[in-house]
């Protein structure tokens, strides 16, 4: 089944937009900053051979647009509404940037709901590093263009030889990375959530759902050892380097990252799900 319309439904927050892809286990992608569903490009399509693919707007941006304001917990609510509203008991999460901060949230808080998580490119807690460049984003969305503003997150998401491998690819990464106009307020309020500052370390030994942990060896964006150190304290967590890699680990990381996440997620497609739900 594949609804690659974005669909929209009414969530206990406000509205949640999504759109399906493919069939099998479900597996939700969960974008960063200002992500709706197209931030994907074609990953849906691809690992819609496998999974049922559910790809959210997160909210405040794209066609969840409106309801409470944006924060991690609402973020994680709005996931679990969804697989209410599509009747699964569970799913796959698999986030990147501050999509990984949301499905860490998500299994923090409905346990029951998380089989698998394969976290790229995140950080459990928020450091001097990432409260500067948050607020220079912040400033940034009150001084460019919201296209131009794609094009510098593209340019601090791929390392710079893959932008000399692939040109196009990275003029279609920056069209797809552009914010709409009326996203630009949502994706400052998720931003000012953000610098109010979240800590899941304190959380992190209690999540039981196995993980995969991706990160790039030249990322810009969240240091290597941030992600490192969320892996290690993450029980039976495997963490995964891509040495070459910047901040878009798995566009970066080619068929060989895509057939490692895939592995990783069918292998554990037997195991049951952690019982009881927490709030």
């Amino acid at each position: 089944m594949t609804h690659e319309t974005p669909e929209v439904f009414s969530g206990p927050d406000g509205p949640i937009g999504f759109s399906v892809h493919g069939e099998g286990p479900p597996l939700f992608l969960v974008g960063g900053l200002g992500s709706t569903a197209r931030i994907w490009g074609d990953f849906p399509g691809l690992l819609g051979r496998s999974f049922f693919v559910v790809c959210p707007d997160n909210r405040g941006v794209g066609s969840s647009r409106g309801g409470a304001p944006f924060t991690l917990a609402v973020q994680a609510k709005d996931l679990v509404s969804l697989m209410d509203h599509l009747g699964l008991e569970h799913a796959a999460l698999l986030g990147a940037s501050l999509g990984g901060s949301i499905v860490l949230e998500t299994a923090r808080r409905y346990p029951a709901r998380v089989d698998h998580m394969v976290l790229v490119s995140c950080s459990a807690r928020l450091g001097t590093h990432g409260r500067a460049l948050m607020e220079a984003l912040e400033r940034l969305l009150d001084h460019v263009p919201p296209g131009l503003f794609g094009e510098l997150l593209t340019l601090l998401s791929f390392a710079p030889p893959f932008h000399e491998r692939h040109p196009a690819l990275i003029r279609h990464v920056a069209a797809l990375y552009g914010l709409d106009a009326a996203d630009v307020e949502g994706t400052r309020r998720q931003l000012r959530h953000l610098l109010s500052g979240w800590d899941l370390g304190p959380h992190l030994a209690t999540i039981t759902a196995p993980a995969l942990v991706l990160a790039g060896g030249r990322d810009p964006i969240i240091p290597v050892e941030a992600t490192r150190e969320l892996a290690e304290a993450l029980p039976g967590a495997r963490f995964r380097l891509v040495p070459d890699a910047a901040h878009s680990v798995l566009a970066e990381g080619g068929e060989e990252v895509l057939a490692e996440v895939i592995t990783f997620l069918m292998d554990g497609e037997a195991e049951k799900p952690v019982a009881g739900d927490s709030v």
